[in-house]
């Protein structure tokens, strides 16, 4: 979709969104096996940190100072209940937690609605995938992080197609 929309609109292309868009693909790619928990992790944190570059290159607005506070309490509390059961993945799941909240910070910061929706539903997906994987194995939880998954990338790619800048 995010090629096509600019092939027949004329768009800028933003490589570093399109390799997180790869990145991503490649994270789901190495989750499918029951040792790519670890590379499809970095597949993602990789993929976010190149969405956070490109939402940092759009027209960013002041923000209230309280979405800090609430993204790091968010993330705290969810490692708090995660922690006990992280085992050897607790440095890998505390990087990862701190870079997803950065990209909900700098996707608000945008003020761009599909952006900040993708953020928000990727957040609750990974969110959901870490209570599958550490917490509760339940099959309604595979099924709703493969829907707010599929919704986040739709919502990023909107987002960056709706961008002006």
């Amino acid at each position: 979709m995010y090629i096509t929309s600019l092939k027949s609109e004329k768009i800028q292309l933003d490589k570093l969104f399109l390799v997180g868009l790869v990145l991503s693909f490649f994270g789901d790619l190495f989750l499918l096996f029951k040792w790519g928990f670890l590379p499809g992790l970095g597949s993602f944190l990789l993929a976010h940190l190149f969405y956070i570059i490109s939402f940092k290159k759009k027209q960013q607005t002041r923000i209230s100072e309280i979405w800090p506070v609430i993204l790091s309490l968010y993330a705290s509390i969810l490692l708090f209940f995660l922690f006990p059961y992280l085992k050897e993945m607790k440095i890998p799941v505390i990087i990862y937690a701190v870079v997803i909240a950065t990209m909900m910070y700098n996707a608000i910061k945008t003020q761009n609605r599909n952006l900040i929706i993708g953020a928000l539903l990727f957040l609750i997906s990974d969110t959901l995938l870490s209570v599958y994987l550490f917490l509760q194995p339940l099959m309604i939880l595979n099924l709703l992080v493969m829907i707010t998954y599929v919704l986040a990338q739709w919502f990023l790619v909107r987002g960056m197609l709706s961008s002006k800048n």
